[in-house]
């Protein structure tokens, strides 16, 4: 799967392209996921896939088409998203065993996991049999929503734009969360240091060299911000749960081994995001156009390349020949 644009092709063929075979890979997760949660996690995954898509061409739809899908794909994403929490919760809680358990604190943290699973369980199977059924339902009218985007005569720079608007959000972001510290505004900024990444990805044709680079840090960010608000959704969970533990200062170590976790994240999210984001908007959308300016100038001396090229035989063996395509190779 090539989550990539063509930028050399008609948005109207490249977009909708990518777009469906995203939804197409969600559907086929969701339908097969039974009591899967790996599965649903994949689904959610294209799900978020396809919203950066959709985020990125919304400004030149002439339509609602994107908007409607993703708003779609939004819902569908809130049915699954309790199966999620309690999925993630789980997994945080393993980092904090991995990180702080020594014969002290197995007890604790065997009790927290047994609790955890047992919740997960149960949450998984009420999603099952109340939400698998309808979120298949909102991706197949979001998949139906594509067909009817409409892009007029909007190119390449118009999605150069619309990126460097995420990147202007992201950055924005950066700063309001850096300074407030709150889980709302971390969760935030990770939701458009996603999208930032995800469309890096979709647009690399325009900067080859440097957008795997870009996609890796941005992702190396979200997944610290995502492990923190994970971590969050735990602490939310023991603190309305306190009657599960055996003691009052069982509650109080876990808690405190979420903020010496949260801390050491936050410090590690402010260097790789203040690295990501150091840029100011107007140079950063400057710069990729030039990026793609360059790609741009490259490709169409390679296509004129291929048009000057002739058959060397007398007389010419016609379309098709070897003698094109050895000169065609070389090129």
């Amino acid at each position: 799967m090539n989550y990539r644009l063509n930028l050399f092709d008609p948005l109207s063929q490249s977009v909708p392209a990518v777009g469906c075979e995203q939804l197409d890979a969600a559907l086929e997760r969701l339908m097969t996921a039974d009591h899967d949660e790996t599965a649903i996690h994949a689904a959610r995954r294209h799900f978020k896939r396809t919203r950066a898509l959709l985020d990125l061409v919304k400004s030149v739809d002439k339509g609602d088409a994107a908007r409607s899908s993703q708003k779609l794909l939004s819902g569908a994403g809130k049915l699954l998203s309790a199966s999620r929490d309690a999925q993630v919760a789980v997994g945080a809680a393993e980092t904090l065993r991995e990180e702080f358990a020594d014969a002290s604190h197995e007890r604790l943290f065997s009790d927290l996991s047994s609790w955890l699973q047992a919740r997960h369980e149960q949450v998984l199977e009420r999603a099952v049999s109340e939400n698998i059924g309808k979120a298949i339902g909102e991706v197949a009218k979001a998949k139906a929503c594509l067909s009817q985007l409409d892009f007029g005569d909007a190119s390449a720079k118009d999605l150069l734009a619309a990126s460097s608007r995420t990147y202007k959000r992201g950055r924005r972001e950066m700063k309001k969360a850096l300074a407030s510290e709150h889980v709302e505004d971390l969760h935030e900024w990770r939701k458009q240091v996603q999208r930032h990444w995800r469309q890096t990805l979709l647009l690399r044709t325009a900067w080859p060299k440097e957008a795997k680079a870009r996609a890796k840090l941005a992702k190396t960010l979200s997944d610290a911000l995502g492990l923190h608000h994970d971590l969050a959704v735990l602490r939310e969970m023991i603190e309305q749960n306190r009657a599960v533990f055996r003691t009052p200062a069982d509650v109080n170590t876990l808690l405190r081994f979420i903020d010496e976790k949260q801390a050491s994240l936050l410090a590690d999210a402010k260097e790789r995001g203040e690295h990501l984001f150091a840029e100011k908007p107007k140079g950063f959308h400057a710069r990729l156009k030039a990026h793609w300016k360059s790609v741009s100038r490259t490709d169409e001396k390679r296509r004129g390349r291929r048009k000057k090229q002739k058959c060397t035989k007398k007389p010419p063996c016609g379309p098709g020949c070897k003698c094109e395509k050895k000169l065609a190779a070389r090129a």
